[in-house]
């Protein structure tokens, strides 16, 4: 591995901030890999989390093949893979990864590089139904909130992800002229999802409850920004919400792993379809290429109701 080389926060190049990483020297092949983060960011529309991921499995990859002295290949996936012994949803994830950047060298940057996937198979996973929070854990986690000092930004956030759904890194990059207004309030916001495709996503009572306490945004002003010390105005990063949530939920005695941002973009879906919305709206909401990915919550609907009806008392 490359010596670990620290780059002070002012002179680091804006793609490793987008992604909220600081030490890019520390993890081999990652400053190589910054054209890459760039398009898939910029080009691509994936998000930072997303970015990351596929990183650290390069880079996994990359340490493999020097560590064998191998070629990348179809042979070296397979070592690797037998190797690890990954559970499929990890052994998708990883061929996806490798599979995006050497379409991105051949087709991209005109390179005559293979596919080392070709002709590997994709274990079939199981889709895992989202573990939803309780109306009443809700509650709980929210006066949980209330021990950070940005409690009126945490709460806002919090309600505010449960009453649209929105990704994380959606709702943060939420700008002042983003929102649509009717007599002065918000009504709806026009998101700029994956793919960098534009949608227009109606306000729920509970979202439009949560920005009253935010006040008018205007124009190029954040909707979700710090109120006080030296960040004032400044958006949070995600990884810094996923923290904060994450320590509310231990302080109410929780599991963190249900209260999540994107847990409650779970949240929000599987409650429409229980309230009879079509799948396909649903699908436009949430900003879905594929209906496929969003008919896991109408089977999270599904055994929702089916645990409801099973407690019911015997006769």
């Amino acid at each position: 591995m490359t010596a670990t080389r620290y780059i002070p926060q002012g002179r680091l190049p804006a793609v490793w901030q987008a992604l909220g990483i600081r030490r890019p020297g520390a993890v081999a092949s990652f400053e190589a890999l910054a054209p890459y983060a760039e398009y898939l960011l910029l080009e691509r529309g994936h998000s930072p989390r997303g970015v990351r991921r596929y990183l650290h499995d390069l880079a996994l990859w990359f340490r493999f093949l020097e560590a064998r002295a191998l070629p990348p290949g179809p042979e070296a996936v397979r070592m690797l893979l037998l190797e690890e012994r990954w559970a499929p949803r990890r052994v998708q994830g990883f061929l996806a990864a490798l599979r995006g950047y050497y379409r991105y060298l051949a087709q991209v940057r005109g390179e005559p590089a293979a596919d080392p996937t070709e002709g590997i198979g994709r274990p079939k996973a199981g889709r895992q139904l989202p573990q939803l929070p309780a109306p009443e854990e809700l509650r709980r986690f929210l006066e949980a909130l209330a021990g950070e000092k940005e409690v009126r930004l945490l709460s806002a956030l919090a309600r505010f992800l449960y009453g649209t759904g929105l990704r994380i890194s959606e709702a943060l990059s939420l700008r002042g002229r983003n929102l649509v207004l009717e007599a002065g309030h918000p009504v709806a916001v026009r998101v700029v999802g994956k793919g960098n495709k534009e949608r227009l996503v109606p306000l729920s009572k509970a979202a439009q409850e949560a920005l009253k306490p935010l006040g008018p945004i205007q124009g190029g002003a954040g909707v979700f920004t710090f109120s006080q010390g030296r960040r004032r105005g400044h958006v949070p990063s995600v990884r810094w919400v996923e923290a904060r949530f994450r320590e509310a939920a231990l302080r109410a005695g929780l599991d963190p792993r249900r209260f999540t941002p994107h847990k409650f973009r779970h949240a929000y879906a599987t409650l429409l379809v229980e309230m009879g919305a079509q799948l396909d709206a649903v699908k436009d909401l949430l900003g879905h290429e594929s209906i496929a990915t969003t008919q896991i919550y109408l089977h999270a609907s599904r055994e929702r109701l089916k645990e409801a009806a099973s407690r019911l008392p015997d006769l």
